[in-house]
């Protein structure tokens, strides 16, 4: 009798196993797959420097404006004009838009 409850202990704790594992795997499976709502990144045009909307003549005559203003003059830290959309000033490094530490021809090529 006794090798016939251990038989049956043993049984019953791999059916219980078996059954925790399978349910398991179905309240996975049934999970809803997860909902991402993921807005995209509204793209800042780099040449758009007194932010009208658009990179325009305007934003090229700013720059031609500061042609050979390096980062070690005191023309670096001059304010240039506004910003259309919050009256916030611009100043010459903003104009850099390749970041190399100064304003060249180069910067005017990237307003696109």
């Amino acid at each position: 009798m006794n090798r016939k409850a251990n038989g049956m202990v043993i049984g019953i704790l791999v059916a219980l196993i078996v059954l925790g594992a399978g349910g398991y795997l179905a309240m996975q499976m049934m999970k809803p797959a997860p909902m991402t709502n993921v807005a995209p990144t509204p793209s800042v045009n780099l040449g758009d420097i007194d932010r009208s909307g658009a990179a325009d003549e305007g934003d090229r005559v700013m720059i031609r404006g500061q042609f050979g203003c390096v980062k070690d003059q005191p023309c670096w830290n001059t304010t240039v004009g506004k910003t259309k959309d919050g009256d916030n000033p611009l100043y010459t490094f903003d104009l850099d838009l390749d970041k190399d530490g100064a304003i060249t021809p180069k910067d005017a090529l990237l307003v696109k």
